[in-house]
């Protein structure tokens, strides 16, 4: 052919000449392309060719585990996490317990404050409460004797508040009346060693004196006996006449025998206005 075209004749002859040639070439062409189509080698020839395309378009298994593998994240990136874990659930652990520490020392704080402001204003009361009076004599007086009534050294017999008040005698009148709910009795310890004297009385007396009496609207008195035995602390309650009923609202009160005088551990009411009464 590239002679042909090296060769090529502009004249009409030459030209038909030329074309005539190409065609015949085209056709030879044609039929080889023909021929190897349908020879015996060509189904083969097809069918590595569908193999290889189903090949690629569907990978092995083992192919399908390590694209798998590669896929996953690596073992030490788990075991970093885990460690990362642990130590965020260690700090939460540590700050959880510094807050509980500092919540138990704040509440400490906030008690033995609480108690030493009581412990001062009930010192500074007492303190205004004491007096030289001697105990036979008519007018209000209150003192301590040895550590005072509000001492828990386990000898009320030598340390006790003495109180000398004619007001609480049985015999006195209710109207306007008074409470036994303040610093005398409202103390740290949850009440007072009490030991009563002069014309007012000397103990409680051991029966319902009724209402309106003792300077108070509700008068108590002590549902029991008085101790016999020296030196020992016995259990008591004291009752109030409330409305008819004999003995209600009650306290429960501690009584010691001295050896000649009485010593209660009286607690503050509970309701007013109420007051312990005093008789001879």
């Amino acid at each position: 052919m590239k002679d042909n075209f090296v060769d090529f004749d502009p004249s009409p002859f030459k030209t038909a000449k030329v074309l005539a040639a190409t065609d015949v070439e085209h056709q030879q062409s044609d039929r080889f392309i023909s021929n190897n189509s349908r020879s015996s080698r060509w189904p083969e020839i097809s069918c590595t060719i569908d193999k290889y395309s189903k090949t690629m378009a569907s990978p092995s298994p083992e192919h399908e585990r390590i694209k798998a593998e590669d896929s996953k994240p690596p073992m030490h990136f788990f075991q970093e996490t885990n460690i990362l874990r642990r130590k965020i659930l260690l700090l939460l652990v540590i700050c959880l317990l510094i807050l509980i520490i500092i919540a138990i020392v704040v509440i400490k704080f906030t008690i033995l404050n609480s108690h030493s402001a009581t412990s001062e204003k009930d010192t500074s009361r007492t303190s205004s409460y004491s007096s030289t009076i001697k105990p036979t004599s008519t007018i209000s007086a209150i003192y301590d004797v040895g550590n005072g009534g509000t001492s828990d050294d386990g000898s009320p017999c030598a340390s006790y508040t003495i109180v000398n008040d004619p007001s609480r005698n049985i015999a006195t009148s209710g109207i306007g009346g008074a409470c036994d709910n303040g610093p005398l009795f409202n103390t740290t310890i949850g009440g007072r060693w009490i030991r009563f004297v002069g014309t007012g009385g000397i103990i409680i007396p051991l029966q319902s004196p009724g209402e309106n009496h003792c300077g108070a609207f509700l008068a108590g008195w002590l549902n029991g006996a008085l101790p016999t035995i020296i030196g020992v602390p016995v259990s008591g309650e004291v009752c109030f006449n409330v409305y008819g009923a004999v003995c209600q609202g009650i306290n429960f009160v501690s009584i010691v025998n001295c050896d000649g005088f009485y010593v209660y551990f009286l607690p503050p009411m509970i309701m007013c206005n109420a007051r312990y009464c005093t008789t001879t």
